[in-house]
This record gives C-alpha cells, structure tokens and sequence, in this order.
C-alpha cells in the first residue's frame, strides 16, 4: 500500500526496511480507509518511520510505545538530527505520530492504555456497574447520575443504614439550590435511583425513596418552542445540494423534520437499519427501544442522493458520516449545530437552535392539521400520554376561541 504514496524504489526500500518498515503498509491502508489526502498521509507515514527510528535509537522497541514515550519524541524534535540534518521543530509531527499509534493500538500491536480506575467510593463503583447493565441509559446520564451520587455520599457517608429523611432532604435542597427550578430532576431522579438500588441490594429501607422531596413543575406552563412549516421547508431548501456537505445535511434535515426524531437516532442510524423494499427505516431510541418508522419519499431521496454521491469509502457503517478525515460517525451536538446554521442561511430565527426544535415543529404541525395527541405520541414515541400533552397548548388561535369569559364581564388572555 507504500506503493499508492511513494514511487521512488529507494524511498520504499528505506521506508520498509526501517524499525517501523513491518507496520507501515497496513498504517498506509488505515489512512486511505479513513479519508486522509494524499499529501497529508504521505507526512504521517514519514513521521511514522521517524518515530520508529528514533526509538530503536534508544533500544525501545515498537510494542512498547506509549504516551511517556511520545512525550519523550516531542523533546526531541527541536534539535532532531535523525535524517541527518537539523530541522525545524516538526511542529506537526507530535499529532501525525499519535495517529500511526492508534493505528498500532488497533490492530493490537501496541498495547490499549487501561482505563484509570474510577476515582469513587466503592457504594458508586458498585451503583455504576449495577446500572449499566440494568439501564439503556447513554455514558452522559450515567455520568451525571454518578457525580450526583458520589456528592451524596461526600454529604451523608459510606453507610446508607445511617442515611435518614432529614439528611436526605437538607442534600437534595441544597444541591437545588445550583440548579435551574427546571432542571431540579437532574438532582432528584439520581437520588431516587440510588435509593432503588440499594433498597434492591438490601441496604437500606424502602421508605428512604418517599423522603426525596418532589419538586412542583408545571410542565405545561410554556409553549414548546416550533416553527412554521413554510420556515421549516425553507431551512431544508436552504442546503446547497452542489456541495458534498449540503446533500448530507439535507437528507438529515428531512429526517428530522419529516419523523420528528431526535438528533441521536439521526446520528446514530446504520446502514442496516434501512429497509430499501419497505420503504422503512428503524430506530433504537431511549431505553434500546426498537421502532421501525415509514421512510419518507423525499427523505428516502435524498439519502441515496448523498449515498451515491458523496458518502466517503469506508468501512464504518454508519449512513451519516464526517467529510473529512479522519472519516467517522456525526455527533449529536454536531448535528444541532448543522441545524443552526440552515436557519442562519434561511434567515429564520427563534428562541431554540437545535434539531429539536424540528421535532417539535412537526408535533405542532400534525396538531394543527387535525391529528390526536395519541398519534403525535406514537409518532414521536413518547412513553407517557403527559409528555405528548404538552403540545395542546400550541394552536393559540384555538384556545382563543373556547377560552370562557373572565368573570366580570372580561376575557383572559391566553
């Protein structure tokens, strides 16, 4: 695979007769694979011979390279002499080295660094594992339930048999008090949750769940933030198809738009996950839910327009990709992101940015268009009947009309 890069017969014959000559071949197809140019693959197969090179200098073999050892190649950059003449710095060669490393990390010729151990009292070690295989909860939650738990200990100790109500209660309104009223169940649920799951392990009583103290919201208090569907269609129009990154972004956008699902089940959509035949699509929503939801006509077009078009050569089969290397799934905050800047372009603004404001658009939409609240919830495959009530606030016109008069003779306001 050398061969793609270089064409002199010497330059190939140093290359892979050096210390790192047996591993260079596979780290040239692992950068094809990945989507690198070709001038930016050539530089880190150069960088990759130096490494090893210099580390054979200092009788370290291959195998053994880590981060100490890296951090020991970038001193020596500055005054490096190993080609023969001083150069300058390498000032891109501390990143290019690390990309051969974790090619050799992973096709196991260099060994995984270990995961630090979890710098947390044992009770949190426990409830983390415990709920990793219990829950179809994302690594982000299971963090934040895991600082929020390790607080608590911090507060009342090691031993929940010593844990009481009024311990409990003073924690979780103290802990509120640096939160939002909103946002009061980030504290809440993972004191509930911890509590479940000791009351399961038998160490400590169930009465302790009825001491977390419930915090009033008036969930329909607010309107959900959505758009009109001519500014929703002029945000997906607003995609330059002439370019590889307004194809995917289109093809996402309709997605979005057209099923209302969340920027997670875009992102993390796979290629086996389309049924071309059936005209349908599946998702693995919260909780590892599967649904299998109707691909849309012109979602399903612009999906094989990017595929076809622009979707790089890649092993990873994730239908939506980056564009540049190194070639790998979108992230959800990247999505949103995208989101945001269709709506720059199509000059539509409002109070949320985010792809789920898309999705909430077209619950207003279908509401408005006559559909019941048990279809918005099927569709946007909600578990509870009070999460999809709070879109029957959105046709103000509406509740003008039924709203009954203030007594005294005058209307409220809606």
């Amino acid at each position: 695979m050398l061969d793609l890069y270089f064409q002199s017969h010497q330059v190939l014959h140093r290359l892979r007769s050096g210390p790192a000559g047996p591993f260079l071949d596979g780290f040239a197809a692992a950068l094809d694979a990945q989507g690198y140019a070709h001038k930016t693959s050539i530089f880190r197969l150069i960088d990759a011979a130096h490494l090893g090179l210099w580390s054979a200098r200092r009788e370290i073999p291959i195998t053994s390279l880590d981060d100490q050892v890296l951090a020991r190649f970038d001193r020596h950059l500055p005054e490096c002499r190993c080609m023969g003449t001083k150069h300058r710095g390498y000032p891109r060669a501390p990143f290019r080295v690390r990309t051969f490393v974790e090619h050799l990390r992973r096709v196991g010729v260099v060994a995984v660094p270990t995961a630090e151990p979890m710098r947390a009292p044992l009770p949190v070690q426990e409830y983390y594992a415990w709920m990793r295989q219990q829950r179809g909860l994302t690594e982000r939650t299971l963090v934040s339930y895991v600082r929020l738990v390790g607080a608590l200990i911090d507060a009342l100790g090691e031993d929940p048999t010593r844990y009481d109500a009024p311990g409990l209660r003073a924690f979780v309104f103290h802990r509120i008090k640096h939160h939002e009223r909103h946002s009061a169940p980030a504290v809440t649920t993972p004191v509930r949750s911890f509590l479940r799951y000791l009351v399961a392990q038998g160490r400590c009583s169930a009465d302790l769940i009825g001491a977390v103290p419930s915090v009033p919201r008036w969930r329909l208090a607010k309107l959900p933030p959505y758009l009109p569907a001519e500014d929703v269609e002029r945000i997906i129009e607003s995609c330059d198809v002439r370019s590889p990154s307004g194809l995917r972004d289109r093809a996402m956008l309709l997605l979005l738009a057209r099923l209302g699902v969340r920027a997670g089940d875009v992102v993390g959509l796979r290629l086996a996950d389309i049924d071309w035949k059936q005209a349908r699509l599946r998702i693995v929503g919260k909780g590892r839910r599967e649904t299998w939801l109707p691909l849309p006509q012109d979602a399903g077009d612009a999906i094989l327009a990017y595929m076809r078009g622009v979707r790089p050569r890649t092993e990873d089969d994730h239908v939506f990709l980056t564009l540049h290397a190194p070639i790998g799934p979108l992230r959800s905050n990247t999505l949103s992101s995208r989101v945001a800047r269709a709506m720059q372009r199509a000059g539509v603004e409002a109070a949320s940015h985010g792809a789920h404001l898309l999705r909430h658009s077209l619950a207003s939409r279908m509401l408005r268009e006559g559909a019941t609240l048990d279809l918005i919830g099927a569709v946007l495959r909600h578990r509870s009947v009070e999460t999809t009530a709070l879109y029957s606030k959105v046709d103000v016109d509406l509740l003008r009309g039924v709203a009954q008069p203030w007594p005294g003779g005058e209307v409220a306001p809606c």
